[in-house]
């Protein structure tokens, strides 16, 4: 079985700013194989945080090909980046272009594409970034097994 990626949409009360329960609507990645196990995972992960209700809104495989962490100790938001990379087919001398998705985190637009083209310097791909934008993820969680 392959580990799978799930972009998952949570509701829950946490205590706010002088003691007030507050009601958040947060987005997290979560790394494992089955959806039952995301969701026991990340209840387990937000329990410390939820002072009331909690739903799991929306859970959803989602691909990214890769992730690239921060050298910045104050990134704090990630970026979905998608690349366009060219590439030439042996048999009938095409050229195909294929995309991917990659996930990283900066404090910002330029930095995150700063750190994506440090990561893809080692590459023998050419490739195109076709766009960069602010996700809604707050926090990612690795599989642990």
């Amino acid at each position: 079985m392959v580990q799978s990626w799930f972009e998952c949409k949570v509701t829950y009360e946490r205590a706010g700013e002088k003691g007030l329960n507050t009601k958040v609507n947060e987005v997290y990645l979560v790394q494992g194989f089955t959806f039952t196990e995301i969701e026991k995972r990340l209840t387990q992960e937000l329990q410390p945080q939820v002072t009331g209700e909690f739903n799991i809104n929306k859970m959803e495989r989602t691909k990214y090909n890769e992730l690239v962490d921060s050298l910045s100790e104050t990134a704090d938001k990630w970026y979905k980046c998608k690349i366009t990379m060219v590439t030439i087919d042996e048999v009938s001398a095409k050229e195909k272009k294929s995309s991917v998705v990659i996930l990283v985190k900066a404090d910002d637009v330029t930095s995150a594409v700063k750190n994506l083209n440090k990561h893809m310097e080692d590459s023998i791909m050419d490739y195109t970034l076709a766009s960069v934008n602010e996700s809604p993820i707050v926090d990612i969680f690795h599989y642990e097994g």
